[in-house]
């Protein structure tokens, strides 16, 4: 029995050490649905199959995994390889600490596995910072019911476009969001060699870039076959309804295509005029490794097993993924898949996002630029020369914050003077009240202790936060230096000075010239105008709502609950639905309009027409609350007043005036406070609705330091201009304290 008992515990204790020495992986990923469920059983395969290496899957929401490793990777933390698109290669390799190159691991044969242009996307420099695990492009798709055999030549496809488009009757030949400009380019790869020239120079004003947009503008403009305001829930509705014969979208697009829709996927045609084919972007989805693994050659291991070919079968077959490992495309069950074999074939021109830290501060301004180009608002040469301009003014800003860095890292004397200084007068402080703060410790002990939680959280979530940005608006942070010593970065009042120093409020001469909707002025105008008639309105119109309301009229009850309803629902569900009903095609705004015989409005082609749809959207967001506000207000008022008023003869505009008013006050004036402040910053209904246009136009600041800091990348000019919106609201408030308090004296 003893012995028995000695063996079971040997046992025990090997398995311990056994599981003590095994290495755990952690590999993160974005995936969900099929795709998920296929690379959670490879793993699974992979564990059962080895004991040395235990794996590990982490599955990161789309939305912020982005963020969550540019946050976790810089400082050590985080997974040891991970699944992610290879365009942020360039920026990641510049910063450092993020990825880690593989060439000591990767042995030729591995590289065999798949073609030049994937195995392409994952170098940077000279370097392989991963392995190509699928790539996702854009296709042809179309219905067979309207479409015959796909076309071999753009004139081809624009001919079978004009053939079924009814634009009356909200029909499209052909459907894609042009204006995105990973969909266009298709059009600028197919002309020449992209934004970026054979020395990876910037060469967006080219001759072929501007053809290519000539050519798209074309298809807009002249022939009509293309429609308004795209965006891929738009195509994919249309599609599903039989109203576009033909789109261009990638496989993310399959899973949405209703199933009694009888469509098959072909390579993009040729462009008629050249002969050259159109050559989409391609995402490559590749596995990298982080620097900070304690376990490389067995996260490398694990790179090689996913990538081999019975793994990217698995991953076709059961996650509905195109393998980068072409082999894979051999077995039957992928062979015989008419859609797969069509992106394999699309791949042979398609042409990989290059992956250059500049290429991350082209996406939003080109499409800008593309916007107003097919709206006529600005000619193809002109705008991408601007646009030319406008770019190697911004990457410059990122490269001298760069080589800034080489410098040697040294804080200026002043600011640790300053430092010491406060230092020193907050100990003077303490000193000086320390009875008194021990006394009121004694007395009060129990009320500190409740407020001691909600003064932690306001110091980490608030006031940390606050100083940190303030911090950082001194230096000369972005992309590629955000993982230097702070002491490298340091640039004092610079941010400032170009910020608050900024006349430049005209762009170009003669015909050309037109306002520079990027200039602080110019955007601080826009807030104040949009603050005030926002405010002025919810306000007003919650006024007469709130009145009517406290009247005993029929129902009252019941339009309580309706006119509360508006501001029950999250802001950005409203401002979603309001842009649909803006849409300029397909809104039902404009169709209301049209029933009236009024023209449908572009409601996002012009300054004040853009402006009106956030200023609608946010009113209707806003007189809910004014209206509980005001109504509360006004049930706090003595009847006796009213009542005393009648008897003297008052009217009631005497009474709202003389009663009504003033004792609204103490209720209004803070309301109003609050008000503006939230309308001041409110985000949400300027991104969503109009996102700033026509081109940044209609954007306020606090959109504007979003685009700085997370289009632009500069960091520091964002905090700084955050700090700038700080201060506009402190002295507002200081303003609009004194002037309650005159008010309140005068009364």
């Amino acid at each position: 029995m003893h012995l028995i008992q000695r063996a079971l515990a040997l046992w025990l204790c090997l398995c311990a050490v056994q599981a003590v020495a095994q290495e755990e992986l952690l590999l993160w990923h974005g995936y969900r649905g099929a795709e998920r469920q296929a690379l959670e059983q490879l793993l699974d395969d992979y564990n059962r199959s080895q004991s040395q290496v235990r794996v590990r899957a982490l599955a990161v929401p789309f939305g912020s995994y982005a963020d969550k490793l540019s946050a976790a990777l810089p400082r050590g933390q985080g997974p040891d390889l991970f699944i992610f698109a290879h365009d942020r290669i360039g920026g990641w390799a510049s910063a450092g600490h993020s990825i880690a190159p593989i060439d000591d691991f990767v042995r030729p044969q591995v590289l065999e596995r798949f073609p030049d242009n994937l195995l392409g996307a994952m170098r940077y420099q000279g370097s392989l910072y991963g392995l190509p695990f699928n790539f996702k492009s854009t296709a042809l798709i179309y219905n067979r019911a309207l479409i015959d055999s796909p076309p071999a030549t753009t004139a081809e496809m624009i001919a079978q476009a004009r053939a079924h488009t009814d634009r009356q009757h909200g029909r499209f030949g052909l459907a894609y969001s042009y204006t995105e400009p990973f969909f266009h380019g298709a059009l600028m790869n197919g002309f020449g060699s992209g934004p970026f020239d054979a020395q990876n120079r910037l060469a967006l004003d080219s001759d072929t870039n501007v053809r290519s947009v000539q050519l798209l503008t074309e298809w807009v403009r002249t022939d009509g076959v293309l429609p308004e305001e795209p965006n891929s829930t738009l195509v994919t509705n249309l599609f599903n309804q039989g109203r576009a014969a033909m789109v261009i979208s990638g496989p993310w697009m399959l899973g949405e295509i209703d199933p009694q829709i009888d469509y098959a996927v072909a390579p993009l045609p040729r462009l008629s005029a050249s002969g050259t084919p159109l050559a989409p972007w391609v995402a490559v989805e590749g596995l990298f490794l982080s620097p900070w693994s304690d376990s490389k050659e067995a996260a490398y291991r694990l790179m090689e097993y996913l990538t081999a070919r019975e793994s990217a079968e698995q991953m076709a077959i059961a996650g509905g993924q195109l393998p980068a490992n072409l082999g894979a495309f051999e077995h039957p069950q992928i062979a015989s898949n008419d859609v797969a074999m069509a992106f394999r074939q699309q791949l042979e021109t398609a042409v990989p996002i290059p992956n250059l830290p500049e290429m991350t501060l082209l996406w939003k301004p080109l499409e800008n630029v593309l916007k107003k180009v097919v709206k006529g608002a600005a000619q193809p040469a002109a705008a991408m020369q601007r646009l030319q301009r406008d770019l190697q003014r911004d990457i410059a800003a990122l490269q001298a914050s760069q080589s800034r860095d080489a410098g040697p890292a040294q804080l200026p004397a002043w600011l640790w003077g300053l430092g010491l200084f406060l230092l020193l007068a907050a100990v003077t402080a303490l000193l000086k009240l320390r009875r008194r703060i021990a006394a009121t410790w004694r007395h009060n002990r129990t009320a500190y202790l409740y407020i001691l939680p909600a003064m932690l959280g306001m110091l980490l979530l608030v006031f940390f936060p606050l100083l940190y940005g303030l911090l950082l608006s001194f230096t000369d942070t972005t992309l590629l230096n955000e993982n230097t010593p702070l002491a490298s970065r340091w640039l004092g009042l610079d941010n400032y000075v170009g910020i608050l120093g900024d006349w430049n409020l005209w762009y170009g001469a003669g015909a050309e010239r037109s306002i520079n909707f990027d200039n602080f002025y110019w955007t601080l105008l826009v807030t104040v105008c949009w603050t005030a008639s926002n405010v002025l309105l919810a306000v007003g119109l919650a006024l007469l709502l709130a009145l009517a309301l406290n009247k005993p009229i029929f129902g009252r009850a019941w339009f309580r609950v309706l006119l509360i309803l508006p501001w029950a629902i999250p802001n950005y569900i409203t401002a979603l639905v309001w842009k649909g009903m803006f849409h300029p095609q397909f809104g039902v705004i404009n169709q209301a309009l049209q029933i009236f015989g009024i023209a449908p409005v572009a409601w996002f082609d012009s300054v004040g027409a853009s402006f009106f749809t956030g200023l609608v959207t946010n009113v209707w967001l806003s007189i809910p609350f004014m209206m509980v506000v005001i109504l509360g207000g006004l049930q706090s008022i003595p009847r006796e007043l009213y009542e005393a008023a009648r008897v003297e003869g008052a009217g009631r505009w005497f009474q709202f005036r003389e009663i009504t008013l003033p004792l609204l006050k103490p209720v209004l004036i803070p309301a109003i406070i609050l008000s503006v402040v939230w309308t001041f910053n409110m985000f949400n209904v300027i991104y969503l609705v109009s996102d700033g246009a026509p081109a940044g136009a209609n954007d306020i600041l606090i959109t504007k330091a979003f685009r700085i800091g997370f289009e632009k990348y500069q960091y520091a000019y964002a905090a700084a201009y955050s700090m700038v919106i700080l201060a506009l609201l402190f002295c507002y408030a200081l303003w609009q304290t004194r002037i309650s308090r005159t008010m309140e004296a005068a009364r």
